[in-house]
């Protein structure tokens, strides 16, 4: 007799279990909700030059506008693996589909430009840095632990689109890596320690306070959706 395949709603559908999954699905939803609209005022706020939105202080790293559209697209992912865990398996599917190839394009691109220090020129393709401040060694890019934790992020969303409850736990060490990065990062802002949010003396640019916050959501998110 052949086993079948646990999938994530059938485990919504458990006696006792569905009003907690459901409670927390939605609590993704609402992260998944904030996430974008944060990426969508720092992609707003570069367009129009409005410093006020790039950074939590004027005095703190602002938001590389990548870094931003790459919450756009987290914020999205986020969101259809809510979807999908919730029974919408089919839209979410496609959606995932998009956006993750999105995040893995821009985000892979940007990962070897770092790692074999070239210049692609999509760090600008979008936006001049006009806030480039000479702490990255090419205007625009993203700091590499930034691009990582997206890397994760849409890594996350490829795995939740083959639909099986053995993957969670996989998800919930991926939403556990990103919080754990944020986290740290913002420990640093906090205590004003570079070395925590990743200045690296022009190896690589520093982790925004505002980017960090908001890959602890992220993570937090991914965390209430594995279980």
């Amino acid at each position: 007799m052949t086993r079948r395949i646990q999938t994530p709603s059938d485990v919504l559908a458990q006696p006792g279990r569905g009003m907690n999954v459901e409670t927390k699905t939605k609590i993704a939803k609402l992260l998944a909700l904030a996430i974008f609209l944060s990426g969508f005022a720092t992609v707003t706020a570069w367009l129009f030059k409005a410093a006020y939105l790039m950074a939590v202080f004027p005095c703190w790293i602002p938001m590389k506008f990548d870094t931003a559209i790459g919450f756009i697209l987290c914020g999205i992912i986020l969101y259809f693996i809510a979807r999908s865990i919730g029974g919408d398996f089919d839209v979410a599917q496609v959606a995932l589909a998009i956006t993750t190839l999105a995040m893995i394009m821009l985000m892979g691109t940007l990962f070897f430009s770092d790692l074999l220090e070239i210049h692609t020129g999509l760090e600008e393709l979008f936006i001049k840095d006009y806030h480039h401040s000479g702490d990255s060694p090419v205007p625009g890019r993203p700091p590499l632990m930034t691009v990582v934790n997206f890397i994760l992020i849409a890594a996350a969303g490829i795995m939740n689109m083959f639909n099986t409850v053995k993957l969670r736990l996989i998800m919930k060490l991926i939403g556990l890596a990103v919080a754990a990065i944020g986290a740290l990062a913002l420990a640093g802002h906090c205590f004003n320690a570079p070395v925590l949010y990743f200045a690296t003396g022009g190896l690589s640019s520093a982790m925004a306070a505002s980017s960090a916050a908001l890959f602890v959501l992220s993570g937090m998110g991914l965390i209430c959706l594995s279980d």
